[in-house]
């Protein structure tokens, strides 16, 4: 009964295995993109750098993908899709195979850039593709597929990365990521018909949406959500470690169980957002993310390291981390369709870049805490989060006085089918 189950909900006919091999290429994208920090005390110390030195591979890719990604869109907008595909992954792999073989960190780095660049061209350029070969009954179905590759990759692809890198050492780790993006790129090049571009919205375009009342406090939220979160998860395996006493072996199961969580979170997300106002949720969920990164620095700053009863309630806070963190983004997407109305996909294209924007600048805060202790660097988790809420709160007034009548417009379900995935 299973298998007709998981069958029905793919793509039928042609269309199918492209979007597989889209999928696969989107969870080797975010395999590579959050597994870095599963390994990040191996490349510090393979290459001679701090751990801190070595976070800035994870504040520069986020960096990169945040202030490229709408330049890239409209550079390749001429292009077909099919073709942009293939150089998104063609780079991919280059970037990969030059991080594992990199000599020193100057060369990573570098590696680090193109994988960036590379990224923001694929996602968009795969959420098109995905939309343009499936029949349009089952656009949505096609677009959720190629989308499910990133949570795949969260719940998956870092803790599987994070045992190659343990098992072998990171360089394995960007060995397999190549491979994975091969596969993806072979397969494409084979299976995809020419798939011409539809309409890319121009920069200016995207300014008038960023300008738009109440959208510039949503993206705000959203982007100091991701600072708040990636203060803490760049740096896991140094927090599990200096904690709760946590090593190599331990850190992994630390990943899947956040992946996992996440995973449950973000299907019921749909439900909550779909039931509740997504800015009750919005606030509801920061509020009690706040709560939980609150109890990590009391772990931190009490925790006693290296016991059963530590490592117990770590695994026992990332559960909830987990649980409740994945629920923001939804609430504030579905908050940026109903703001924007007939604009809501541009606006929902620049919260990929909020979201990326904080990744960096929270990776960047970890990394600058990180020197003073475990508890500061959940202090600045949580004070960042502190902020988050009370924007996210100022941005739920500001909708209210500004546009009590929004609500959603009739190209809305159809704009968060596709853009909000992007």
């Amino acid at each position: 009964m299973r298998v007709p189950a998981i069958t029905a909900a793919l793509p039928s006919g042609a269309a199918r295995k492209p979007i597989l091999l889209m999928t696969l290429g989107a969870f080797a994208l975010g395999t590579d993109a959050f597994v870095i920090s599963g390994v990040l005390p191996s490349v510090g110390q393979s290459l001679g750098v701090s751990l801190e030195t070595a976070g800035l591979l994870i504040t520069v890719f986020a960096g990169v993908y945040a202030l490229c990604a709408p330049f890239l869109a409209v550079a390749t907008g001429s292009l077909d899709r099919d073709r942009v595909l293939k150089i998104a992954l063609g780079g991919f792999v280059a970037a990969n195979v030059l991080a594992a073989v990199a000599p020193d960190y100057t060369v990573l780095m570098v590696a680090r850039v193109l994988a960036a660049l590379s990224a923001a061209l694929f996602m968009p350029a795969a959420s098109a593709s995905a939309a343009a070969v499936a029949v349009p009954e089952e656009r949505g179905r096609a677009l959720t597929t190629v989308l499910g590759g990133l949570t795949l990759a969260s719940a998956l692809g870092v803790p599987i990365g994070t045992v190659v890198g343990h098992a072998a050492n990171w360089r394995a780790t960007f060995v397999l990521v190549a491979v994975l993006s091969l596969i993806a790129l072979v397969g494409l090049s084979r299976a995809l018909p020419p798939t011409p571009t539809t309409h890319i919205p121009s920069l200016r375009d995207r300014a008038r949406a960023a300008t738009l009342p109440g959208i510039p406090t949503i993206l705000l939220g959203s982007m100091l959500t991701y600072c708040s979160m990636f203060t803490l998860y760049a740096y896991i395996p140094w927090f599990a470690e200096h904690t709760a006493g946590i090593g190599e072996g331990g850190v992994t199961w630390v990943y899947l169980l956040y992946g996992l969580c996440g995973v449950l979170s973000n299907m019921a997300a749909g439900w909550l957002i779909d039931t509740y106002p997504p800015r009750r949720v919005a606030i509801l969920a920061s509020v009690l993310m706040a709560v939980v990164l609150g109890l990590l620095a009391l772990f931190a700053w009490a925790g006693p390291s290296g016991t059963v009863v530590s490592g117990v309630l770590l695994y026992v806070l990332i559960a909830l981390w987990g649980l409740i963190g994945w629920v923001i983004n939804p609430a504030q997407q579905k908050r940026l369709i109903t703001t924007a109305g007939p604009r809501g996909p541009v606006a929902l294209s620049l919260n990929g870049s909020a979201v990326y924007a904080g990744q960096a600048v929270g990776g960047l805060a970890g990394g600058i805490a990180l020197s003073h202790g475990a508890t500061w660097l959940m202090g600045v988790a949580v004070a960042l989060q502190l902020l988050a809420i009370l924007v996210i709160c100022l941005s739920a007034r500001t909708r209210t006085a500004t546009t009590p009548a929004a609500g959603p417009t009739a190209s809305a379900p159809a704009a968060s089918g596709e853009e909000a995935k992007r």
